[in-house]
């Protein structure tokens, strides 16, 4: 009975472009409508995603997983990097960094920024600024400093070139070679950040650091490795996670990605409502065939069943054409990258896009149950009509 119902639905769908020019165009227009719906919710899902996890990507490599920090020094780091190396399985990489502001100064220009000492044998066990390196190597840290591309950029500086590193309340001012470009993607850490190696004799603090930095496998087992860290420290040092660090930027473009969400689906909504409209006007210029259909012995439920198969055929049609175009443009947009974005705002300078099988789902499932709820009213309407009137007046 249920493939009889929907062969039904199907022949007063395909009916209307012979019957109905009126009815035909609406039916267009509601299948555009959610095929449209379906195309900009696949997108901005899509780019969302994409920003969450190539920002999720950037920062992982940029700064250390989990760090621990002291209150304002952590005196003997040799011996809490062995302490907590021993004593908690899931620490994989860990190394010592000291972090201070200084103000970069070349022959024309200068800028503020961070100055981040670091290990350069130990210093790719937490972090992938060897990775990041687009001029030097990492043994070059040694030699020199290496800058962020960015100040690089406004110092007009490049590999080779002196300038002065500032430091201290009292101002210091001491020569550096630039033996290194860092070019991470992330705009706020190019801008910004210099590094030095903890064994430079005067930008060093000796046996002191400000923090360790620990790497491990599972990034999102962050918070319980921290919890482990710092009961072995005995709360004596500040642990925080780069979930932590950046709790608000992530908050931040969830909350956006629902809000799209919501937005292009009221979008959705509204498409489906044109759904609604047209199976009211089938119903109303379909009287006789439904008290035909009555009088043939198909109970109300039959009926009602008809419309919402009726309705889902018509959501399916804009469901499948909007999946296959926004699916397509996704890829043309992932593949090619054409569309440029402010590096400097978003951290990103191409628009980054990532559909996963899971929204592709949840779409599906959103814009079924949306028709469905859509087609129920006229459905309904249909089934409560007397078939001898339907007959008599149709």
């Amino acid at each position: 009975m249920v493939s009889y119902n929907f062969f039904l639905s199907g022949k007063f769908a395909g009916q209307r472009k012979r019957a109905d020019n009126f009815l035909w165009f609406i039916s267009i227009f509601s299948i555009a409508g959610i095929a449209i719906g379906v195309i900009a919710l696949m997108l901005v899902i899509g780019v969302m995603s994409g920003f969450s996890r190539e920002l999720k990507r950037k920062i992982i490599g940029a700064y250390p997983l989990i760090t621990v920090e002291g209150r304002p020094y952590i005196h003997n780091y040799q011996q809490i990097m062995e302490k907590v190396s021993k004593g908690v399985p899931e620490v994989k990489g860990i190394a010592p960094y000291i972090s201070t502001q200084v103000i970069y100064k070349s022959s024309r220009y200068m800028m503020g920024g961070i100055l981040r000492g670091v290990d350069p044998a130990l210093e790719d066990n937490v972090t992938n600024i060897e990775k990041f390196l687009k001029k030097g190597e990492m043994k070059d840290l040694s030699k020199g400093i290496f800058l962020g591309s960015e100040i690089a950029k406004e110092l007009e500086v490049d590999v080779g070139d002196e300038i002065f590193i500032i430091t201290g309340i009292i101002a210091r001012e001491k020569k550096e070679v630039v033996t290194g470009i860092v070019e991470s993607g992330i705009y706020a850490f190019d801008s910004s950040m210099g590094f030095f190696s903890l064994k430079d004799p005067v930008l060093s603090y000796g046996n002191v650091v400000h923090g360790i930095g620990i790497r491990i496998d599972n990034i999102y087992a962050s918070e319980d490795v921290a919890k482990k860290i710092r009961r072995l420290l005995e709360g004596e040092y500040t642990v925080s996670t780069w979930i932590q660090k950046n709790k608000i930027l992530f908050a931040a473009l969830a909350m956006e990605r629902k809000a799209m969400a919501i937005i292009l689906g009221l979008i959705i909504l509204v498409a489906s409502f044109n759904i609604s409209s047209t199976l009211m006007i089938t119903v109303y210029r379909k009287v006789k065939e439904i008290g035909i259909l009555r009088a043939l012995g198909l109970s109300s439920k039959d009926i009602e069943k008809i419309f919402i198969y009726q309705g889902l055929i018509l959501g399916g049609k804009g469901l499948i054409y909007g999946l296959i175009t926004g699916g397509f443009l996704a890829y043309l947009l992932r593949r090619y990258q054409f569309i440029r974005i402010p590096e400097f705002i978003y951290d990103l300078s191409r628009l980054p896009i990532e559909v996963s099988t899971s929204d592709i789902c949840w779409i599906v499932i959103s814009v079924l149950v949306i028709v469905t709820l859509a087609s129920l009213y006229p459905a309904r309407r249909a089934a409560r009509l007397n078939p001898n009137e339907a007959i008599r007046n149709g």
